[in-house]
């Protein structure tokens, strides 16, 4: 009886898990002063203000102190609630009078070079914490208009999983969640 029982509680966290919420809708963000437009999914909240959901300056580490936060969306479930996994943000920011070799810097432990709608991006990478790995960002940036395009898709969690009885976050948890991250990236397009 109790090893249904707790069959039972697993099957039911795994169904909660896998249920993808339909609010807030799914829209379009168009920053008609930068040119560039990208599909917010179902399920993640969206600003355009600094702190309403996050703190650009905390998660964006290698943005320039002009780096101006122009959107930022963040995943409004937990699609993984038994782990250490606890946010995914999606930022979108503009460096103005900037140069190349600047904003190419910006994508620290730069890797090679992707495109995003035709244009290309340096990519690189960040992770910080304490007492565990708390934050890891994939950063992509390119010089357009004279300023530093950025994008920036932080996963964050939390130490002490033993503590609070759920276990820490693992690599295709990870992956998961990246993927999702870049599922809006894969939207991302620009004036012409």
């Amino acid at each position: 009886m109790k090893i249904c029982l707790i069959a039972a509680f697993l099957a039911t966290i795994s169904a909660s898990a896998q249920t993808e919420p339909t609010t807030p809708p799914a829209h379009l963000f168009h920053d008609t002063r930068h040119g560039v437009s990208f599909q917010i999914p179902a399920g993640w909240n969206f600003t355009r203000k600094d702190s309403d959901l996050s703190t650009f300056s905390l998660d964006a580490r290698t943005a320039p102190r002009n780096a101006q936060m122009r959107a930022v969306a963040n995943i409004a479930f937990n699609p993984f609630p038994a782990s250490t996994f606890s946010g995914a943000l999606f930022y979108f920011s503009v460096a103005p009078h900037t140069t190349e070799a600047e904003c190419r810097e910006q994508a620290s432990h730069a890797a090679a070079p992707v495109s995003i709608d035709g244009v290309s991006f340096a990519h690189g990478s960040d992770e910080h914490g304490t007492i565990c790995t708390e934050a890891r960002s994939d950063i992509y940036t390119a010089l357009r208009n004279n300023s530093c395009y950025r994008f920036d898709l932080v996963i964050n969690t939390f130490c002490g999983g033993e503590v609070s009885g759920v276990h820490d976050i693992t690599p295709q948890q990870i992956d998961a969640v990246r993927k999702r991250l870049e599922s809006i990236l894969s939207t991302v397009s620009f004036d012409r």
